[in-house]
């Protein structure tokens, strides 16, 4: 059985891998990039920030001890799991892996580092905490049920479609992250551009989000027409999320990005992120009672 503080460690680390991406946007945003001018430590001289070093240097040392923080979560929660890792191995493995992918992010944060925030670099520094954010969000969403599927075998095109949103998601965070490595905010004035023009990247950026608008509306009609209603709310939730992000995209873009909107645009992305997983993982309907799991047919 999955117990309240498992639920509630599965949100902490979801809200953890969303913040760490917010804190590494703030980073960047305050030209904090190069901060702590060597990896792991902050100098060659110093393990941690300094006052001498400035207020850069705690803002970039504090994103690392939230990569920390964020590694002894995960240990925690595998103790958590560790009795139920044989009637949970989903939950269990879950968490691993998330964990896993936190000394890859240190390794590639140091190579940042060490390229004086080179933006292809920093690009590949970001996708594996968007990964990391989808991954957490399919976590919780295991710890509301048993983790058995259940057989409907009726023939819809909702799971395709879930498959397509989470599809256009990805390609929505690939060209965002190329956009924002074309921008202004470099996170250091010693850091390069990459050298694509802002314009176009910007408005090839926004029609694959036009496209997931269009297919999460598609999806909304499809998932009452097709009597799917566990796909309801996470498709309102998604279109939601998919508005405000199209409108603080829009103004940021028109007002120059501005640090707080680019901040609460980075903010909506692991939104959009966590939505699109669990449109996907709704469109696979599993049991939440664990008493009625011997009564259920078992997709293999």
């Amino acid at each position: 059985m999955v117990t309240k503080k498992i639920r509630i460690a599965a949100w902490a680390m979801l809200i953890a891998q969303a913040g760490i991406i917010l804190s590494g946007g703030i980073v960047r945003l305050t030209g904090s990039g190069l901060g702590c001018s060597d990896w792991p430590k902050c100098t060659p001289d110093s393990l941690v920030a300094t006052r001498e070093m400035g207020i850069h240097s705690y803002i970039e040392f504090g994103n690392r001890l939230l990569a920390v923080a964020l590694a002894i979560l995960g240990v925690c929660i595998a103790l958590m799991l560790w009795k139920h890792r044989k009637k949970r191995p989903d939950l269990f493995w879950l968490n691993i892996g998330l964990l896993a992918i936190v000394p890859v992010q240190a390794v590639v944060g140091g190579i940042t580092v060490w390229t004086k925030l080179n933006p292809w670099v920093v690009a590949g520094h970001f996708v594996p905490s968007a990964v990391a954010v989808g991954v957490a969000a399919y976590f919780v969403r295991r710890t509301y049920d048993t983790g058995v599927r259940l057989d409907t075998r009726a023939p819809s095109p909702l799971p395709t479609l879930g498959w397509i949103i989470l599809g256009l998601t990805a390609i929505v965070v690939i060209f965002g992250v190329l956009t924002t490595g074309a921008g202004p905010h470099s996170g250091s004035t010693m850091s390069t551009r990459n050298n694509l023009d802002n314009i176009w990247i910007t408005r090839a950026h926004g029609f694959p989000v036009w496209l997931l608008v269009i297919a999460t509306v598609v999806g909304l009609v499809l998932a009452k027409r097709k009597a799917y209603p566990a796909m309801i709310a996470p498709l309102g939730v998604l279109l939601g999320v998919e508005i405000v992000q199209g409108i603080i995209g829009y103004v940021q873009y028109f007002l120059g990005v501005p640090e707080v909107l680019v901040a609460l645009h980075m903010v909506g992305l692991s939104a959009t992120i966590a939505a699109s997983v669990a449109v996907l993982d709704s469109a696979y309907p599993r049991s939440t009672d664990a008493h009625s799991d011997r009564s259920l047919s078992v997709v293999s």
